[in-house]
């Protein structure tokens, strides 16, 4: 995503050398990523609306006409467990501009430690934000380049971190590039909240300018692929963060108890404010995903993310149903 970038010397607080090298490295190929855009660059492959479900394409582009999907992920980490169900639907114009709506239920998973010292804290399931997605596609020879803004608003319950209670937007942008069976790719992000990813859906939300970058490469094994990558988030200005995993007090307005510089008071507070440093981000993720031959309109995912200033290990799936690719199928053998 692009314009009013921050500095990208960010901090690194771990010890271990190697982790410290694979993030400046990927600063390295995110501000090669922005001069791309800068310069106009040519295609990739549409990243999957957040918490909104697939979108289905071919290799020239999207399916024009009606689309419909749903997809079932979810992450679990100590702290905590997120869990969502996102539908969208929605229509694409062309083989290159699409739109769609969607809206995820969420089911949440308190960790033990806050059940036992404040039960009436612990959140719980409901909607959360309404979201729709602007689509553009750019399909090449070998490169491809797809972008996506995305719009919520504020519909969820920010009591139970649903929602920051606030309208948020992203524009993120992907470019790919196809050697044989690896596909190297750099995405690029920019809005007012971090969003979720299919590696890391977060016990938290934040509201904030940040840019986000992730680079890396996906090997593709027939039925299986393979994929690792290194990310940065770099925020700037103030930042909240909402927890999803210690909900506000029933009939309470949820507002932060004051600034804190503590990167997990997600644990402690439903509502936290800082300076930047509390939604910064940077870590590395690993994923495996399983297109089973029988079951076309079927994705299966499973995912890993390392985040390094949380110094927190996530363990992530998803199953994806392209609905409006099944009716494509029977109506295509039918005929």
């Amino acid at each position: 995503m692009p314009v009013l970038l921050p500095s990208l010397i960010l901090e690194i607080r771990d010890s271990t050398k190697g982790e410290t090298l694979v993030i400046q490295s990927a600063r390295i190929i995110a501000v090669s990523f922005l001069l791309l855009l800068l310069c106009r660059s040519n295609a990739a492959q549409t990243p999957n609306p957040a918490a909104n479900g697939p979108t289905s394409q071919d290799s020239a582009g999207f399916y024009p006409g009606w689309v419909l999907g749903t997809r079932f992920e979810g992450s679990t980490s100590s702290d905590g467990k997120v869990f969502d169900l996102g539908t969208a639907a929605g229509y694409n114009f062309s083989h290159r501009f699409g739109i769609d709506l969607g809206v995820p239920y969420f089911f949440v998973g308190t960790p033990t430690s806050i059940k036992g010292k404040n039960p009436q804290a612990v959140s719980g399931s409901g909607l959360g934000d309404l979201g729709a997605n602007l689509r553009f596609f750019a399909p090449g020879k070998s490169t491809n380049y797809a972008s996506t803004i995305h719009l919520g608003a504020p519909t969820g319950d920010k009591n139970k971190g649903f929602s920051t209670g606030h309208a948020t937007w992203n524009w993120s942008n992907h470019i790919e590039h196809g050697w044989g069976n690896f596909t190297p790719y750099i995405d690029g992000s920019v809005g007012n909240t971090v969003p979720d990813t299919h590696h890391f859906r977060r016990p938290f939300m934040t509201f904030g300018y940040n840019a986000a970058f992730e680079a890396g490469t996906e090997a593709d094994a027939g039925p299986v692929s393979l994929s690792a990558s290194a990310y940065d988030i770099a925020p700037w200005g103030t930042q909240t963060v909402v927890s999803r995993v210690f909900r506000c007090g029933s009939g309470v307005k949820c507002a932060s108890g004051g600034k804190t510089t503590n990167r997990k008071n997600y644990l402690n507070s439903s509502v936290s404010s800082g300076d930047a440093s509390l939604a910064r981000d940077n870590g590395f993720n690993a994923s495996a995903e399983i297109k089973p031959k029988a079951l076309k309109n079927i994705d299966l995912e499973a995912d890993y993310s390392r985040s390094i200033p949380l110094r927190l290990n996530t363990f992530s799936f998803g199953i994806a149903l392209d609905i409006a690719g099944m009716f494509r199928t029977r109506a295509s053998q039918s005929h």
